[in-house]
């Protein structure tokens, strides 16, 4: 009896258990179940599109740092690596990474920033392009990078900002890939100051100051426009000069002082233009006794130019000369208010200090040779270049038909002078009225030099 009557307590207890709701909560099983499996699937979308999103973007979008290296070419260069404000020295080379360094010069400096796509190391690094800070000058260099693979149609990218002073680019590597550089004369947050693209192989000068910025075109294709009416750009030319006025909010294009020579821009030559430049420039070999000299139009350090060479332990004078003549009478430049000379070049070697005993034995020297109203005799005027300093208090810097010293340069880096106007050194006289040649030339015992580049200007104000 007891167990019957367990029994059928047990019974009414489960029948009491099946009376009662099995769930509380506030959603029945069914909406939870919906809702885990709604959350797991928008989980699972989210996921793969993140996947897919962030293989596309490595694939064709993501970008790396390409080669930029800082090379000192005279005096002390003062940069301003990443967020620190405090200014470093610098006298020698060194690598630039892509986070904001600030380089500025003094007037009596010099630096290039050469920009490789590959390591410099590397046998095939040709250079993409170089940007050269003339004296009191600075900028921003943002950095340099390219697509991480091939098939990506992102450009290479160059980015400078906060000009100031004098800047000048050569982009001589832009081939099946696009380009493009960038260069904004203010800040990159600031929207009133003018901004400049490149994106073709050429030779350009920029000039900023706190009232304009000049762009003067040698050759290739650049765009400007101000930040802040960015629908009103100006495409300057090869030949033109643009002067962007920052208070008058204007834009004006003009043609600039034009480059007289043949074939002068010797980085910008292509294969077919090389045997060109080998007819216009007339290149010859001078020496006392041997060994002879020699010279070449090459590939050097990415760039090509005109190597002028002389090894094999020489202990006499020799001399390597590469001149453009002008036919008949010479080139008229009596009308003209302005004539400069500017040349790209590097000095590898010499066995001399500065520039011989007479100082008319350097690594590298420009001539220009010409008659002027008063006498039929040919004149010269010449300027110097050494890279071998001597330490005697005695020694001489200046030759005897030299009206200017000549300039002490680093070895081993690419240096861009530029005459600023002749006719404001030399004697009226005495002043240019017909030039006959320009030539360039390495002379000593042993030396090695490379000239990637001679212009000559005529311009018809003093500031041209």
């Amino acid at each position: 009896m007891d167990v019957m009557q367990q029994a059928e307590e047990v019974l009414e207890a489960a029948a009491d258990d099946n009376s009662r709701p099995s769930y509380s909560g506030p959603l029945a099983p069914d909406r939870v179940a919906w809702v885990v499996m709604l959350a797991a699937f928008a989980l699972f979308c989210t996921v793969t599109l993140s996947i897919a999103f962030g293989v596309y973007h490595y694939l064709f979008q993501s970008a790396v740092a390409m080669s930029a290296t800082l090379q000192v070419a005279t005096g002390t260069i003062g940069i301003v690596p990443g967020a620190d404000p405090t200014v470093v020295a610098v006298r020698e080379n060194r690598e630039l990474t892509n986070s904001i360094t600030g380089i500025s010069t003094d007037a009596l400096s010099q630096a290039t920033i050469l920009i490789h796509e590959t390591p410099v190391e590397e046998v095939s690094a040709s250079l993409l392009a170089a940007v050269t800070l003339q004296g009191d000058t600075q900028v921003t260099f943002n950095g340099a990078s390219r697509p991480r693979f091939e098939w990506s149609q992102n450009p290479q990218y160059v980015l400078l900002s906060a000009l100031k002073g004098e800047l000048d680019v050569l982009v001589t590597g832009v081939g099946d890939r696009p380009f493009l550089m960038d260069i904004y004369s203010d800040g990159l947050n600031s929207d009133k100051g003018v901004y400049v693209q490149i994106r073709n192989n050429g030779r350009y000068r920029l000039s900023v100051t706190e009232d304009e910025v000049r762009i003067s075109n040698f050759s290739g294709k650049a765009l400007a426009f101000f930040r802040d009416h960015a629908d009103q750009s100006s495409v300057v030319r090869a030949g033109q000069e643009l002067v962007a006025r920052i208070g008058a909010r204007s834009l004006s294009t003009r043609d600039m002082s034009s480059n007289v020579l043949k074939n002068g821009s010797f980085s910008l030559l292509d294969d077919s233009r090389a045997t060109l430049a080998l007819a216009d420039w007339q290149c010859s070999v001078e020496q006392a006794q041997a060994p002879p000299g020699d010279y070449s139009l090459v590939r050097f350090d990415g760039r090509i130019g005109f190597r002028l060479s002389r090894f094999n332990n020489a202990q006499s004078n020799g001399a390597v000369r590469c001149t453009q003549t002008f036919e008949g009478d010479g080139l008229s430049v009596s009308e003209f208010e302005s004539l400069r000379v500017m040349s790209t070049f590097r000095t590898n070697y010499q066995s001399l200090s500065v520039c011989g005993r007479a100082a008319s034995e350097c690594p590298l020297m420009l001539q220009i040779s010409y008659y002027d109203e008063n006498s039929p005799r040919l004149r010269h005027w010449f300027r110097g270049f050494y890279s071998a300093d001597d330490v005697s208090p005695d020694v001489r810097k200046r030759c005897d038909s030299c009206i200017e010293d000549h300039v002490a340069i680093n070895q081993g880096v690419w240096y861009t002078f530029d005459s600023d106007n002749i006719f404001n050194l030399i004697a009226d006289e005495r002043r240019p009225q017909r030039i006959k040649s320009v030539a360039f030339y390495a002379s000593g015992h042993q030396f090695d030099t490379v000239v990637s580049e001679m212009i000559l200007l005529l311009g018809e104000s003093a500031g041209g």
